[in-house]
Order: structure tokens, then sequence, then C-alpha cells
């Protein structure tokens, strides 16, 4: 009797294990149906696929910081700086209004303030000397107006009144490059500024002029240069009709006629009718002095030339 329960239960867990194992095959083969139909996601930028969006997602951290110019992605942006450097060569920034380009957006906003604005916001509290960047008076403050002691120069024993001033007086005094130019004997820093600037020698040596000798960077200069001896001066003055070989020079000699001194000192005031004159005076005031304000005067000049024309024409009717 026991060996026919024995029988049974086994025949009964027999039937029972083949009823459940072909229920838990489909369900495996399903699942393994159901990946295998599923999606691929793909990543845009090198066409990797996967099969879950975290996969992708933490795939997508090696792409993080793309190359503007070659569109070349890295995961780290030190990364992409250096690839930026040794590839393309430094990001350079350029000034709108002149040929300026800096590596630094900040240094470039210093320039363009400095050149090519005209308003002077910060004022020296002891002497009053006005600059229109706040650094530049702070550094004004402390080099010409602090109590605190010198600095001594460990070399010569000069007195320096600021660590800037200091570290240029070691640069400029006592440092000594191995690499010097052959032709003028200016100093570089590396041996790649030397080699750059022996090409600036090659291209300003190929224009020359062959008249006086003297020597352009580039050749739209030559040209110009090239009308004083062939006495070429395509720009008259429209009051005295005297000629001139450049533009630059008639408008200088247009100011005259016009009565205006648009040239104004922005140490003390003194105002002028040309550039050179204002660059004269400003000689004259002591210390470090601020960069020249930029002043345009092709307004004045189109204005009164405008005017000149209109007398004409009444004169005319």
């Amino acid at each position: 009797m026991n060996l026919k329960i024995r029988t049974i239960t086994s025949v009964d867990c027999t039937t029972k294990k083949l009823k459940i194992e072909p229920s838990r095959s489909n369900k495996i083969e399903a699942t393994i149906s159901k990946k295998q139909t599923e999606p691929l996601l793909e990543c845009d930028f090198c066409g990797k696929q996967f099969n879950r969006k975290s996969f992708l997602a933490s795939h997508m951290k090696q792409h993080r910081h793309r190359c503007k110019t070659c569109n070349q992605t890295f995961g780290l942006r030190k990364d992409l700086k250096q690839h930026s450097e040794q590839v393309h060569g430094p990001v350079l920034y350029p000034c709108s209004i002149c040929e300026y380009k800096s590596n630094n957006r900040w240094t470039l906003k210093d320039h363009f303030i400095r050149k090519h604005t005209s308003r002077f916001d910060y004022s020296c509290a002891v002497c009053g000397k006005q600059f229109k960047i706040k650094n530049d008076m702070v550094q004004h403050a402390k080099q010409m107006h602090s109590n605190a002691s010198p600095i001594i120069c460990t070399v010569c024993g000069h007195a320096c009144k600021s660590v800037p001033s200091l570290k240029s007086h070691m640069k400029y005094k006592h440092y000594k490059t191995a690499y010097q130019c052959n032709l003028c004997k200016r100093c570089m820093t590396t041996q790649k500024n030397l080699e750059q600037h022996l090409l600036w020698h090659k291209r300003k040596e190929k224009v020359v002029c062959q008249t006086c000798g003297k020597t352009f960077g580039q050749k739209r200069d030559l040209d110009l240069h090239l009308r004083i001896h062939e006495g070429i001066r395509p720009f008259s003055c429209p009051v005295c009709g005297k000629k001139f070989p450049r533009r630059t020079a008639q408008e200088q000699h247009i100011l005259i006629h016009t009565g205006q001194r648009p040239y104004t000192c922005d140490i003390c005031g003194q105002k002028f009718a040309q550039k050179p004159g204002l660059i004269c005076h400003r000689k004259r005031h002591p210390g470090p002095l601020p960069q020249l304000p930029v002043i345009s005067v092709r307004k004045i000049i189109a204005d009164f030339t405008q005017g000149l024309n209109d007398a004409a024409m009444e004169k005319k009717n």
C-alpha cells in the first residue's frame, strides 16, 4: 500500500513538473523575444545602439562638450580645451572695431573700453586723474599714493611700489631669454614665438619701398606710401584746394577750416584742432597716462562739407 502511494505520488509529481516547466519556458522565450523586438536607441554622435534609456543617458556623458570647429565631442571640458589649442590653435576673440584680438573675453572688454569709448567714470581721490576702468584706478592708487613700504629688488636694489611693478622690473631688467632675433635683437620667451617673429621679418622684407628703402608690414601701406614719390595726391581740400596723398591727412587739414577743436585733453580739458597737437600736449602731464581717447572727426567733416555743397548750390540758384 505504501508502494502504491509512493508510485502515485511520483507520478503526480512528474505530471505536475511537466505542467510547470513548459509554462516557465514559454515565459522566458516570450521575454527574450520581447527584448529582441524592442526598438534600439541610437546615439546621435557616434551611432552606438542601446536597448535601455539609462544606458544611452550614461553613454551621452562622453559627448557632453563639443568642438565648434570640427564637432568632435569630449566628456571633460579640459579635454575639449586641450584639443582646441593643439588642433585648431588658441581661441581668439576679435574686436568689432579694430584688428585687435584676445584669447580672453574680459581682456577684450577692457580693450574696447580703453580704446573705443570716451567716458571716464572713475577718478583718483588723491590727484583727480581719471580712468575708464575701475581696476586701472585702483592700480594707480596703489602704485602712486600708497604709504606701504617699497619692495626692493634683490638683484639691483631698485625700489618698487607694488608686486606687479617688481615683476615688470625683473622681466625687463634682469630676465635674459635664450631666444633672440638675429635681425633686430628682440628677445622671445619660446622658440615658437621666435619663429613667428622671423616670419614677420620675412613678410615685412617683401614690402620695401625701392625709392627710399622704407619697409612696411602690408602691401597696401606701401601703395599708399608710393603716392608721395609719384606725386599722386587724390584728396583735395574743398576750401583751399590743397591736395594730400591720404584721406586722413586731408581730414586733419579740413579741421582747420571748420574752426572746431574736437580733440580734448582728458587730463586738463584743453582743446585742440588737430590730433598731433593733443599728443604733444599730453606728454607735458607727469606720471603714467591712460590710453588716448578715440575721437571720430568724420561726422564733423561730413557736416562741414555738406554745408559747403549746400552753399554752392544756393549760389548757383
